[in-house]
């Protein structure tokens, strides 16, 4: 009797331990299912999506060109692999939750996110955001060329982005904001809320132009071009 006791509580325990075991192997795959990936503020949907590939979550084609600007920068936990249509869902949704607050209401809400979509690319800081996204305001109005190096990098597509070279500055694209007067059609880049604030409150300034000092990364701001031509000088040179 003693023996047959013996015999049942130890496959009891047994049980119980291969139960736990199994347990635990089905939460740490739970784990496992999922990865964290984050989307840096001027991302674009090519960038995207070859973080998405590389971190396993799709495998191959991926989110739309027509998303680009709508993909809002932040950290996501995805399944692996996840369909693309929940992962543009995710991303739409955090949209749609952070970014349309600040857009809704605007009746030219398009324009916003375009102009923020250069500024993220163009210069940091939120102080040098807002005059630059007035030097971007105050030139459409004038119907005077935006001149963007970022739209450039944008219409370049797979190719390097610097140096740019006067080749460059010809490209024959809707991007290209040297040749093409105006906005140009759609974001170069998914903007987070500081570049899209900046779009909707650019502040008023002499400047009508600016470069970025490529060792310090300080935006120098110029009053005509005569000014912006001796900065070019001093500075890229």
């Amino acid at each position: 009797m003693r023996t047959s006791v013996t015999i049942s509580l130890l496959v009891l325990v047994c049980t119980t331990a291969l139960l736990f075991f199994l347990d635990s192997k089905y939460l740490n795959s739970k784990r496992a299912l999922t990865v964290r990936v984050t989307i840096p503020e001027g991302s674009t949907v090519k960038e995207i999506n070859d973080k998405l590939i590389l971190s396993g979550v799709i495998s191959q084609g991926g989110l739309e060109s027509s998303l680009e600007g709508h993909l809002f920068p932040d950290t996501y936990e995805f399944f692996v692999p996840s369909a693309i249509e929940s992962v543009r869902k995710k991303f739409t949704d955090n949209f749609d939750a952070k970014a349309m607050p600040l857009l809704s209401g605007n009746i030219n809400a398009r324009e916003v996110l375009i102009t923020a979509s250069i500024i993220e690319k163009e210069v940091s800081g939120s102080r040098d955001r807002r005059i630059v996204s007035g030097i971007i305001w105050k030139r459409l109005r004038a119907e005077f060329p935006l001149q963007v190096d970022a739209t450039i990098c944008y219409a370049k597509e797979s190719l390097p982005c610097h140096p740019i070279t006067k080749g460059d500055l010809m490209i024959n694209s809707p991007y290209n904001t040297y040749r093409n007067k105006g906005l140009p059609p759609a974001p170069i880049a998914n903007p987070g809320l500081d570049a899209i604030t900046a779009a909707l409150r650019p502040e008023k300034s002499p400047y009508w132009f600016y470069l970025s000092d490529p060792k310090t990364q300080k935006t120098i701001f110029s009053v005509d071009l005569d000014e912006h031509h001796k900065n070019i000088v001093k500075y890229l040179n």
